[in-house]
């Protein structure tokens, strides 16, 4: 059984990239969704950060096209794994593992909405044909 989540964030740093032994392309970036919620005190911001990696082509897209700060829309499988912090307390962190993504443009509007979606037709040829993986 696996979780599926779909989100609109962020780029919090530039995708790190590797190449696997058998010559996978892998990027791994961290992306910040933010949810508003409406309190006593007033309109309150929480924002949340999740590990993404990504495989193959998408991964190739992702590391030539994608900056810190861009906005994506991604889908993926959702996994919680676990970890020591500098203290030795166990902690978890959410992590993603990218099955699609647009490309987002624009900033967040006043009600967490996109102002606009980049056609996939003004995509340059090669993104378009990852962004379909």
């Amino acid at each position: 059984m696996s979780a599926n989540i779909s989100l609109i964030g962020n780029l919090g740093k530039e995708p790190e990239t590797k190449i696997t032994d058998n010559g996978t392309f892998i990027a791994n970036f961290s992306i910040a969704s933010n949810t508003f919620r409406n309190t006593a005190d007033g309109r309150v911001e929480k924002t949340d950060w999740f590990r993404v990696t990504a495989f193959g082509k998408q991964a190739e897209t992702i590391a030539r096209y994608v900056r810190k700060g861009h906005r994506l829309y991604i889908q993926g499988r959702l996994t919680f794994n676990p970890w020591l912090d500098k203290n030795s307390s166990p902690q978890s962190g959410a992590e993603i593992v990218l099955q699609e993504f647009q490309f987002l443009t624009g900033k967040q509007d006043g009600d967490g909405g996109v102002a606009a979606v980049v056609p996939q037709a003004d995509m340059p040829t090669e993104v378009q044909q990852a962004a379909a993986y």
